[in-house]
Order: structure tokens, then sequence, then C-alpha cells
């Protein structure tokens, strides 16, 4: 396993994720289902949340993100197959995205 870990890793150096890596701030919708005395109601506010992966599409509408590939191996070279862990984030709602940096290194 190490060794195809190795091949892997050399080619994804060579051909990186077309996608960006990215960290997205976002605004979400906030509830509680529990009884709060009304000036805690009064101060609740939406919730500022964090999403990590790949943006795998930005339109007017939506930021759609995957956090996970598979690789398969295809005609004596790899690909990236299948992505996982999507989400769909719309775009109102996005109020940061910040580039990370993708440095892989074999090992």
């Amino acid at each position: 396993m190490k060794k195809l870990l190795n091949k892997i890793l050399a080619w994804i150096k060579i051909y990186p994720p077309k996608y960006k890596f990215v960290l997205v701030f976002w605004e979400d919708a906030n509830s509680d289902s529990t009884w709060n005395d009304l000036e805690f109601i009064e101060d609740m506010l939406p919730t500022i949340c964090l999403s990590v992966g790949f943006l795998i599409k930005k339109t007017d509408n939506s930021f759609v993100l995957a956090s996970d590939f598979t690789i398969e191996e295809k005609n004596d070279d790899f690909i990236f197959a299948d992505g996982g862990n999507t989400m769909v984030i719309p775009t109102k709602n996005v109020l940061k995205v910040v580039p990370i940096p993708l440095k892989i290194q074999p090992k």
C-alpha cells in the first residue's frame, strides 16, 4: 500500500486537483428547542459556520464544495474519480472565502 501511496503522491504533485481548496465562512440559521427567557431570545444571532473543501462550482446562487476525492488507476495512470462529503451553500450566505494552498510532497 505504501508503494501505491508514493506513486499517487508523485502523480498528484504533477497533477493536483483542478479545484481550489478553500475555507468558507458562511452564515446559517440559529435555533434552540429549549425554553429560554425572552431577553436571551432577543439577543440571538445567526450562526457563523466554517467549511473546508474543494470548490467544485461557484454560481450566482451557490458554492458547491466536496471534502473528499477517490483516486483510481486507469490506463496505467491515475484519475480523480468520485467526490464525497459535499455541501451546497447559498451564495447569499457566504461571508468570506479563503484559498488554502496545497503543498503535497512525496513521502
